[in-house]
């Protein structure tokens, strides 16, 4: 069984797979060039009729950390691009997450397409993004959702959603004609990759999974190690002036999803 593409640096195939499942192109699909008019379709009338809606969006992802009691906590967030050698997303650092990530960095972000069938998980560790690209994420927001944002902190105990409702109007009021201010918790991280894992669903259920690990040293050229598992090492990946090395390993699963 041979890949669908031919991309060996992991994110250069994150970004490619994450294009299509904009698009509904690639993948194994018959006439994939009709699955991915549908879903554009498809996509532009929820945009128009239903804006918040999470279906067929690529962008979401479950972020993963651990709380300080030492127990799974996940929510999803917004991938907001490859930043700085990671995969960047945005909060109030006075979260639940904020804190966790404050006391333990590490994390791990899950992406799941239906269009065609793939997901991704990327295991890292988190850094803070700068306050200027936090105030640049808060200014492409929507004056609903910085009013929104800015009226209470996320996580936080409020006393019911009418005083919510209120405390927004109430900032909607305050700034009338100027921009609203980002707040001082509000910023972003980049979780730097140390592992990223690809699964590709198959029409006959033996499903392609392959697995990049972070290796310290120099670029090398890629190569493939002859062995009776198919695996090989990706020995050359470089982006946003970070190199990396990353041993591949290729696993074949034949495992209902």
């Amino acid at each position: 069984m041979k890949r669908n593409d031919s991309a060996t640096d992991p994110i250069k195939l994150f970004l490619k797979w994450y294009e299509e499942a904009q698009t509904g192109k690639g993948g194994l699909f018959p006439k994939n060039w009709l699955i991915s008019l549908g879903t554009q379709v498809v996509r532009r009338l929820l945009v128009a009729v239903l804006p918040f809606s999470n279906l067929l969006r690529p962008d979401i992802a479950i972020l993963s950390t651990t709380t300080l009691e030492n127990r799974p906590s996940a929510r999803s967030v917004l991938f907001k691009g490859f930043v700085h050698g990671g995969f960047s997303f945005y909060t109030d650092y006075e979260s639940n997450k904020g804190k966790e990530l404050g006391a333990n960095p590490s994390a791990v972000m899950v992406f799941y397409w239906h269009f065609p069938p793939r997901q991704v998980r990327i295991d890292g560790k988190v850094i803070m993004l700068s306050r200027k690209e936090a105030e640049a994420d808060w200014r492409a927001r929507r004056r609903e959702n910085q009013a929104a944002s800015a009226a209470a902190p996320q996580s936080s105990v409020i006393e019911g959603r009418e005083n919510l409702i209120k405390k927004v109007n109430q900032i909607k009021r305050r700034y009338k004609g100027k921009p609203i201010p980002c707040p001082d918790s509000w910023g972003g991280y980049c979780l730097i990759p140390d592992k990223i894992e690809f699964w590709e669903g198959r029409f006959d259920w033996i499903h392609l999974r392959e697995r990049y690990v972070l290796k310290n040293g120099a670029c090398l050229p890629f190569s493939f190690k002859p062995s009776s598992t198919t695996s090989g090492y990706l020995q050359s990946m470089s982006s946003n002036s970070r190199s990396f090395i990353f041993n591949l390993h290729t696993d074949y699963h034949n495992a209902v999803r």
